[in-house]
């Protein structure tokens, strides 16, 4: 079987609504970049004054990178876990160029891998392309995710079209993409039955933020933050929000706050996560969208 071609994938009409998302405007676009070093530079300016240790426990933690970028640009996303008691791990694929029979493959290989090693469920951090591919983990593996947070990830058929999708589909002309490619991105679009959280931004200058927000459901959750795209696994805001998201329980579920992600990661206290669920987390009251800080 041939692999399909872009337009059989990736067009509008798969959007039963027959509606797109807007493009960011062309000057959030044209700033993404800059704004994305401002906000490093200022995580490398705070991280330095906040606490080391955590309530992580040790929880394994896979993390996933954008599209065309490499492990190199979340180390500092890892590090910051590292730091709160995770054992984080890299996705060691090299280059992530789209959903090619070898970056799925190796993905699959590497979370089985992660997940044989520590005998217990996987947390999944994924940015952008990475967090489509989270969902898509967790569809596949939901009794071995443990949760998994997506960083600016437009996983709804309405948010296909965006500043990236010309260099998507030269990706797929160029590393050509697997022939499962439809079938991996129905499992994207589907609910996912594990514990999620969706952090975007309503400032991204590649992809409309309202395309990466979850449905309201019992195990999903959104939160908003000020900032780029590309800096995201950087920006201070977006970093507390995943550590604060991953320290949770699974069993003791609290929406989302900013008061007490702040306070939590700014104590550095060692309660660990004792007591947390292995799957996926019981049924809750749907939580609302945060409100940036």
């Amino acid at each position: 079987m041939d692999a399909p071609t872009p337009t059989a994938i990736w067009r509008t009409d798969v959007d039963p609504t027959g509606e797109t998302l807007p493009f960011p405007s062309w000057w959030l676009t044209a700033t993404d970049l800059v704004r994305a070093s401002v906000e490093t530079a200022a995580w490398h300016t705070v991280r330095h004054v906040l606490p080391s240790g955590g309530r992580g426990d040790d929880q394994p933690v896979l993390v996933i990178p954008g599209f065309l970028t490499s492990d190199i640009t979340t180390a500092a996303l890892r590090a910051h876990l590292r730091t709160r008691g995770f054992h984080t791990h890299r996705w060691t694929l090299g280059l992530n160029h789209g959903f090619t029979d070898v970056i799925l493959d190796g993905l699959i290989d590497r979370f089985d891998e992660i997940h044989a090693r520590h005998g217990r469920p996987v947390a999944i951090v994924g940015w952008s392309l990475g967090g489509l591919m989270a969902r898509w983990l967790a569809h596949l593996r939901p009794d071995a995710v443990e949760r998994i947070v997506c960083l600016g990830s437009p996983w709804r058929a309405e948010a296909e079209e965006n500043r990236v999708t010309g260099a998507f589909r030269a990706a797929e002309r160029h590393w050509g993409f697997s022939a499962d490619t439809e079938d991996v991105v129905a499992l994207i679009r589907q609910p996912v039955p594990v514990r999620s959280v969706a952090i975007y931004s309503p400032f991204d200058g590649l992809l409309h933020g309202e395309g990466c927000r979850q449905d309201d459901g019992e195990l999903c959750e959104n939160v908003v933050v000020p900032g780029s795209h590309c800096g995201l696994t950087h920006n201070p805001a977006a970093l507390v929000a995943v550590a604060d998201r991953l320290e949770v329980p699974l069993d003791r579920w609290r929406p989302f706050r900013w008061s007490s992600a702040v306070s939590h990661g700014l104590s550095g206290d060692g309660r660990g996560r004792a007591g947390a669920s292995s799957g996926p987390a019981p049924a809750t009251a749907s939580t609302p969208v945060a409100a940036a800080a």
